[in-house]
């Protein structure tokens, strides 16, 4: 099956497009999300004492296996009640990683063609620019959360392996209290919902990086960043407002699915099974197609511009 993915049969050039963002991108698809993952395991495991450590609460020390086993049938229900919670929660670390990812592989995506003359080897291609430009979108806002996501199925099943050991010895069923409590399947697609809507929600400024990307000739996050600060410093002295600011980083902190100010990483709280019909529905608020609109534009000018472009 792999075989069959990797291999490009007659006239595929899409596919040709794709398979090159995976190899010129392969440590922010791959590589940053493994390396988060096992260092999680390894953390974890320290922590939760499979080395001989032991967990500190109020001046005691306990194993994991002592906690599970002083817990009393109300905790136990506490815990089977939460766990889906607890396992998307537990994702936070590989989606702040994704999030550097996918903001530095949009500021770098055009820029590094020109910067390494691929950009004549795929401009004698029969390739549009509109196709480069769309493969490099999907790359940023699809394959990247993607894989991120099997990761993510990859540390959580981990947990409750971990957990199982530590029900050995005590009155509790690792079944009972955590894998029948566990709903992978919903767990997935929850994930998969909030990386869609983050990143429709995030487009317009992706867009902005990929222009940005385009027009830089050295260090596209200057040419990103600077003409913001200054716009937002021109809005704060005259018109004392920030809209711009926050336009930015609400969208690029996801604060418009998760209804809080900081985004991803403010709260585990925010992570919540129950809350997915909740993001779904921003698609619902206006300002969400205003965004579409905006990086619809920038992805145009975009394409006009890698269309003229000179090294």
């Amino acid at each position: 099956m792999l075989a069959s993915i990797v291999k490009i049969n007659g006239y595929n050039p899409f596919k040709a497009l794709m398979l090159r963002e995976y190899w010129e991108n392969r440590r922010a698809i791959f590589m940053t999300p493994l390396i988060i993952t096992g260092l999680s395991m390894v953390l974890i495991m320290i922590s939760m004492g499979l080395f001989g450590a032991a967990i500190h609460v109020d001046g005691n020390s306990f194993t994991l296996g002592e906690i599970i086993d002083k817990m009393s049938a109300q905790d136990a229900e506490e815990l089977s009640r939460n766990i889906n919670h607890l396992l998307l929660a537990s994702s936070v670390p590989i989606m702040i990683g994704v999030w550097f990812c996918m903001v530095f592989t949009a500021l770098g995506s055009l820029y590094d063609e020109r910067k390494d003359s691929s950009i004549l080897f795929w401009k004698s291609m029969p390739v549009s620019d509109f196709q480069t430009i769309l493969s490099k979108i999907l790359t940023v806002t699809v394959v990247i959360p993607v894989v991120a996501i099997c990761f993510t199925l990859i540390f959580q099943v981990f947990l409750l392996i971990v957990g199982s050991f530590y029900t050995i010895g005590t009155d509790y069923s690792a079944w009972n209290l955590l894998w029948a409590s566990t709903n992978m399947p919903m767990l997935v697609i929850n994930e998969i919902i909030y990386m869609a809507m983050f990143s429709l929600w995030a487009l317009p400024v992706f867009a902005w990086f990929m222009l940005a990307s385009v027009i830089a000739k050295r260090t596209p996050l200057l040419v990103a960043t600077i003409p913001v600060a200054l716009l937002a410093l021109v809005e704060g002295l005259f018109f004392h407002s920030e809209y711009l600011i926050r336009f930015i980083g609400m969208r690029l902190m996801g604060a418009h699915i998760l209804k809080n100010e900081g985004g991803f990483g403010s709260s585990f709280s925010s992570f919540d099974p129950s809350s997915t019909m909740d993001i779904i529905r921003s698609a619902g608020d206006p300002a969400f197609w205003i965004g579409l609109s905006i990086a619809a534009a920038l992805f145009y000018g975009a394409i006009l511009l890698r269309k003229r472009s000179s090294l």
